[in-house]
């Protein structure tokens, strides 16, 4: 029995056509509990996904309303940072089930652990959820360009820190969400205002920044959108700058975009000088 080619041909290309469509649509139905992993389902399905947070709320404190419990169950794949960095999710998401959520998780070990409180900030987790992500959906993605662009960041940024702890200085940082980006790029601030928790400071606390910035040991403090501008001027004066920085990734359109504002945050700790 002999099958025409043209008819093998437009089967091939139909069921080309059905896993193409198969990829679109799961990745359509994706649902990112935050923006950073709102980003990183861009990064794999090259799709905007909503994500089920407002891109400028903290996923530590968060209240579920109904419209949020409906989006969970109706969606095909829940993608989020598990109960431990998101325990007002964890009920409703016990009852969702397994084939239906994705914990971007470090590999067995604690993700806290390795990446603190705010793992998102690491290029390291990002590209683990990546690989994690791209193969749930069965999208395979070549992540070349992004490991080149993070050892170029790691370089710059490696090279600027230095720089600083040659003058004796370092940067504060106002809410301590950096630990994540800190570890992959191997830094670490003289001090935060407010714990990973957010835990407001007590006195004792604030007597220490205050110090170092009267020893001028403060290139800059890093700040958010939490940032208590009255309590920083009391604390370390009008004179050492503020730099913004986003750690929800609310201002950015893809991962690289987030790390290399992060980053580029840090090079300008020394031109504030």
């Amino acid at each position: 029995m002999r099958f025409d080619t043209r008819f093998l041909s437009l089967v091939g290309t139909f069921f080309v056509f059905l896993m193409a469509a198969s990829n679109t649509l799961a990745a359509a139905s994706v649902l990112p509990s935050t923006q950073a992993l709102a980003l990183m389902v861009k990064e794999v399905s090259g799709q905007v996904n909503q994500p089920l947070l407002p891109a400028n709320v903290s996923p530590h404190d968060f209240s579920l309303k109904p419209s949020h419990i409906r989006r969970l169950q109706s969606a095909e794949l829940v993608v989020w940072l598990g109960p431990e960095l998101e325990p007002y999710l964890a009920k409703t998401m016990a009852r969702i089930p397994a084939h239906q959520q994705l914990i971007i998780s470090n590999g067995g070990s604690s993700v806290e652990a390795s990446y603190g409180q705010h793992p998102w900030t690491s290029p390291a987790y990002l590209l683990q959820g990546i690989n994690q992500l791209s193969q749930r959906l069965g999208i395979k993605r070549d992540h070349s360009t992004w490991l080149e662009t993070m050892g170029q960041l790691q370089v710059e940024l490696a090279r600027h820190v230095q720089q600083l702890t040659n003058k004796g200085q370092g940067y504060v940082i106002y809410h301590d969400g950096l630990d994540g980006f800190e570890v992959f790029f191997d830094m670490a601030h003289l001090a935060s205002f407010t714990g990973a928790d957010d835990q407001a400071p007590g006195a004792k606390r604030l007597a220490s920044i205050a110090q170092l910035a009267q020893e001028a040991k403060v290139a800059c403090i890093l700040v958010d959108h939490e940032v208590n501008h009255k309590l920083v001027d009391a604390v370390l004066g009008p004179e050492i700058k503020r730099i913004q920085i986003d750690i929800l990734a609310a201002n950015s359109a893809s991962l690289t975009e987030y790390i290399t504002r992060l980053q580029q945050a840090l090079l300008s700790c020394g031109r504030a000088l």
